[in-house]
């Protein structure tokens, strides 16, 4: 699931003379670092790997509690719907999962937070029967700037419960993602990079015990107001099968927020 990366706030284009030279602080050189990382780190397309197209399509809001109470305002919700497209029909593309969230979180202080959520999947295999899944999770968050760079790492202990069953597949997540404003562009600008590692920490039914995906990321994002943005980019997920053939799905990532 995408997370949301914070954006600077639009800056006046007569904060600085047009003469002034732009400080290149270490941020740039962060993210270079992240962007060479991210793909060193994107798994390779080995035989026996299944490579098709997708689209992951999402809805984010958000704000804090601050409207019940001045006293809340540490305390944080989130919403978002998600539906994925999978090219994986001699049809060409079709619906393939939706998925609810729903999060409350706490901030600790300006850069740890703690989370619970749960997520309703509804899921649509290829010749197969539609099955649902329930997916409690916690999450720690952690944000931190360097200049202009905005580091964000989210570890993540997620429960997969099937609705069919009652299997439970327990999956460990740890998500780190950069993003670094484009100011000679826009002010609204912004670029992102980042890579998720998921790993099963018990035998179930939904994947083998262990390293189980890794889903690489890179994008543009874009603040239209203080309170909408859309983010736009790639994100390629790698799913280990067994037995059978893994799964290299290359997706365009869209996403629309609005904070309130």
């Amino acid at each position: 699931m995408p997370k949301i990366i914070p954006h600077l706030p639009p800056r006046n284009h007569g904060e600085k003379a047009e003469n002034t030279p732009r400080r290149r602080g270490p941020g740039r050189k962060v993210l270079s670092a992240c962007v060479l990382a991210g793909i060193l780190q994107a798994p390779a397309s080995p035989a026996g790997t299944n490579n098709m197209a997708g689209n992951w399509s999402s809805l984010t809001l958000s704000g804090d509690l601050s409207f019940l109470s001045p006293d809340w305002k540490d305390f944080h919700w989130l919403i978002l719907e998600q539906t994925r497209l999978r090219d994986d029909s001699p049809d060409g593309f079709r619906f393939t999962e939706n998925l609810l969230f729903g999060q409350l979180g706490y901030a600790i202080n300006p850069h740890v937070s703690i989370w619970l959520g749960y997520i309703h999947d509804w899921i649509h295999p290829l010749n197969k029967p539609a099955l649902q899944e329930n997916r409690p999770y916690e999450d720690l968050l952690f944000k931190y700037a360097f200049g202009e760079f905005k580091l964000t790492a989210r570890s993540r202990l997620e429960q997969r419960i099937s609705q069919s069953n009652g299997n439970v597949g327990i999956r460990v997540r740890q998500w780190v993602q950069g993003a670094y404003p484009l100011s000679f562009v826009d002010d609204r600008l912004s670029a992102y990079v980042g890579d998720e590692v998921l790993v099963y920490a018990n035998q179930n039914d939904f994947g083998p015990t262990g390293f189980s995906e890794n889903r690489a990321m890179a994008g543009l994002s874009y603040q239209f107001t203080k309170q909408f943005g859309a983010d736009l980019g790639y994100l390629g997920q790698y799913i280990v099968v067994k037995p059978g053939n893994d799964i290299f799905t290359h997706n365009v990532q869209f996403n629309l927020r609005y904070a309130f």
